[in-house]
C-alpha cells in the first residue's frame, strides 16, 4: 500500500475468514518474495529461500523453493547469491562479479547470529551505475560492484599493456581515461577481448565467451 488510497483488498477488524484475504494478498505480492528468507525452515547453519519467476535470457523461468538446504560457513560473513540463471550458491570472500546479490549472513559456530537483505531489484533506467577503475601497472579484474556499473572509466598512467577483466556476462559502456605508450583491453579472464583507444567510448558486450564490440570507438 504506497498510497493512502490502495487497490489492495484490506482487512477489517469484523470480517470472517481473514486468513483467505490475506493469503491471497500474500499471493498477489509473492513475485517479491523471490530468493526471499524462508524463516520457517531456517534453522541453525542451514539457509532457505523462496522460489519464484525470473527472466532468463528472455525466458520467463521457474525458480523452486529450495528444498536440501544451503549450509552457511560457520564464524564468518556468507555472501549468499545467485547466477543470471537462478542457480544459488554462497561464498565467505564478497558477492561475485556478474551475480545477483541477495543476502549477507553473519554467523557464529552453528547459528546465523545476523542477516541482511540485499535484494535491490529496482533501479532507475536515468540512473545507471557509474565505476572509476584504476589500471596501471598490472591487469584489473572488475569487482562485484564495478561490474554492475552501467558506466566504466579506466584511469591512470599505463606502465605496459594491460586487461581489464569483466564477467563473461557484461555489458557496458567504457571510457579509456588512461594515458601512456600502451593499450587497454576489455576482455573475459578466458576469452578475447576489444582495445579501447585512449580518450575514447565505446558499448562492450561479453557474449558468454569473448568481449565483442557493439560500437566502434567514439
Amino acid at each position: 500500500m504506497a498510497s493512502s488510497t490502495t487497490n489492495l483488498d484490506l482487512i477489517a477488524q469484523s470480517q470472517s475468514s481473514k486468513e483467505i484475504t490475506a493469503n491471497a494478498l500474500f499471493d498477489a505480492g509473492s513475485p517479491a518474495t523471490l530468493f526471499g528468507r524462508r524463516a520457517s525452515l531456517c534453522s541453525g547453519l542451514n539457509w532457505f529461500y523462496y522460489g519464484g519467476v525470473m527472466m532468463v535470457d528472455g525466458v520467463l523461468t521457474a525458480i523452486a523453493n529450495n528444498t536440501a538446504a544451503l549450509v552457511l560457513s560457520p564464524s564468518t560473513t556468507n555472501y549468499i547469491e545467485a547466477t543470471r540463471a537462478g542457480v544459488v550458491s554462497k561464498n565467505t570472500t564478497g558477492f561475485t562479479a556478474g551475480s545477483i546479490p541477495l543476502y549477507t549472513a553473519a554467523t557464529g559456530a552453528s547459528t546465523v547470529t545476523s542477516y541482511t537483505d540485499n535484494r535491490a531489484w529496482v533501479a532507475p533506467a536515468y540512473l545507471p551505475g557509474r565505476a572509476s577503475v584504476a589500471v596501471t601497472a598490472s591487469d584489473v579484474t572488475l569487482a562485484a560492484a564495478e561490474a554492475r556499473c552501467r558506466y566504466v572509466t579506466t584511469t591512470g598512467a599505463l606502465t605496459g599493456n594491460r586487461n581489464v577483466i569483466v564477467p563473461d556476462n557484461w555489458e557496458g559502456v567504457v571510457y579509456c581515461n588512461n594515458s601512456g605508450a600502451f593499450a587497454t583491453t576489455f576482455k573475459t579472464a578466458a576469452g578475447s577481448g576489444v582495445v579501447v583507444a585512449q580518450g575514447k567510448r565505446a558499448i562492450l558486450l561479453a557474449d558468454g565467451a569473448n568481449v565483442v564490440r557493439v560500437t566502434p570507438d567514439t
